[in-house]
């Protein structure tokens, strides 16, 4: 149980907006303890709850009323996992996705409603500390919490960006008929950088949150999303500043890798020095629930991956699982003798101690099974609040994303010594420091946490990765081609734009 978690998301703070005159009185009566947003949002502490609101839907990826989390969403499209499930009608849209043949009427809105719901966040907030007239802030404060809305900003878009590619990108909140103006995908990009870059540049964020804001986005935060950004786009013209901010993480004191690789995954090993963002979850007084799973408290993800009615017999893991991400033959046998991740990254249950599901492996993912006692502090539904955080960026990801770059001609930089640490602290020797080794390394090191559907895709490997096989029955049957990197917009959104969103090829 967590007891000390600060929770940097919470309920926003009141915006109701007035009901039009239709002739009736009632209608434009307000309680005497209701104020408009133009009186309530003028005082500091007041824009300090709408910052705080805009981290709210970062917490709802996993499950808010269906289930796309970050990592699981994008691992199980990869060569490492499965769907799985309970059969092949379980969560059936992801089974569609994985074959590279969903159709738009499939497609799950939860992660497009969840992302566009974070920018409206981001958008009211900055319209209040730079529109209204806040009496209490001081000029330090509001920069602060500028670049905290815009980073934050990027991260939602980025989300909408990966998976839809030419989307409808604004800055300011739609009103009237809520039609925006679509944008291709290389204009998006260019509008994400240039807000990261000012974030860069104007230097508000702190470089490390100190315990009372742990949560918050920092400067190496920013590092990070940028980096991922424009390696996803194979900008090289901004390759040589990403590793300048790799570098800059790697020369600092305050971050570095965890030597025990098991511990990251334990509630002891959140926010450790390796951890350079996580995304907080906790049973503490967890309210998450059916009705609602945007309430704060723990997260779905450990119980989609655990096995299905395990038996307890480890006396670690619970019972609650649906068997989801099973995790290939192949991607265990990937790992070197001696490796030390694997049996860290994989639980392998013994046979006969779980419920066979669909596209069964034997193999789950380990670094976010399901652990007994995880949501022993929750109050409401006790599977949807575990209290894993979700690692989004670790150290390990800067020494690696450090190493891709210098082989790649970004400058100069200790590639080979960059690869071996990491290689290092799994147990391993050394291994010559080429593209393909690099890439290799990312997938044994992220296992689970959601970065390998998208390295195959901007490496170009995805065409010849991603492809029918038969390691277990019903496997994959499609095959990714180009015009599958970004899936359909939800029809229900195409319908509701009255044509100014174009489908895509897909």
């Amino acid at each position: 149980m967590k007891l000390n978690k600060i929770f940097i998301y919470g309920a926003m703070a009141a915006s109701g907006a007035g009901l039009a005159s239709c002739g009736s009185d009632w209608l434009n009566t307000l309680p005497n303890t209701q104020e408009t947003i133009e009186v309530y949002y003028t005082k500091d502490a007041a824009i300090q709850e709408a910052v705080v609101a805009a981290y709210d839907p970062m917490c709802w990826f996993d499950y808010a009323n269906n289930y796309t989390a970050i990592n699981l969403y994008a691992d199980m499209m990869t060569d490492q996992f499965y769907p799985g499930g309970g059969d092949a009608g379980d969560m059936a849209m992801w089974k569609k996705m994985f074959d590279f043949n969903i159709p738009a009427t499939d497609v799950l809105d939860t992660n497009y409603s969840n992302a566009y719901s974070g920018v409206k966040r981001c958008n009211d907030a900055l319209h209040y500390m730079n529109d209204f007239n806040v009496t209490d802030m001081t000029e330090e404060n509001r920069a602060y919490y500028e670049a905290q809305c815009l980073a934050l900003r990027v991260f939602f878009y980025n989300q909408l960006w990966k998976w839809w590619g030419n989307i409808v990108y604004y800055t300011e909140n739609l009103s009237g008929d809520f039609l925006g103006t679509q944008y291709t995908a290389d204009e998006v990009y260019e509008f994400m950088i240039s807000d990261l870059e000012k974030v860069i540049a104007d230097r508000k964020l702190k470089w490390k949150a100190d315990k009372s804001e742990v949560g918050r986005v920092t400067i190496p935060f920013v590092y990070m999303l940028y980096t991922e950004i424009v390696m996803y786009q194979n900008d090289q013209s901004r390759f040589p500043a990403a590793l300048n901010y790799m570098k800059e993480i790697i020369d600092s004191p305050d971050y570095s890798l965890n030597p025990d690789f098991a511990a990251i995954w334990d509630v002891t090993g959140e926010w450790c020095d390796e951890s350079i963002y996580e995304i907080n979850y906790s049973d503490y007084l967890g309210g998450r629930n059916w009705s609602w799973g945007g309430t704060a408290g723990g997260t779905v993800v450990p119980g989609m991956v655990g096995a299905r009615g395990y038996n307890g017999a480890d006396g670690i893991h619970d019972n609650t699982g649906w068997g989801f991400c099973t995790v290939r033959q192949s991607a265990y046998d990937s790992y070197e003798e001696g490796d030390v991740r694997r049996d860290v990254s994989i639980w392998t249950p013994e046979p006969g101690s779980y419920q066979i599901g669909y596209q069964d492996t034997g193999h789950f993912i380990g670094k976010y099974a399901p652990i007994i006692g995880a949501n022993a502090g929750q109050i409401a539904d006790a599977i949807l609040n575990y209290n894993n955080n979700l690692r989004l960026y670790r150290y390990s990801e800067v020494l690696l994303n450090a190493a891709e770059l210098a082989v790649r001609g970004a400058g100069s930089g200790d590639a080979q010594g960059w690869l071996d640490q990491v290689r290092a602290r799994a147990g391993l020797g050394s291994k010559t420091a080429t593209l393909e080794n690099i890439l290799d390394e990312r997938k044994l090191e992220f296992l689970g946490e959601g970065k390998r559907y998208w390295d195959l895709i901007r490496s170009g490997l995805a065409e010849s990765v991603l492809v029918p096989d038969d390691e277990v029955p019903n496997g994959r049957q499609g095959t990714y081609t180009p015009n599958k990197k970004y899936i359909p917009f939800p029809q229900g959104e195409v319908d509701q734009a009255h044509g100014t969103i174009k489908q895509n090829p897909y």
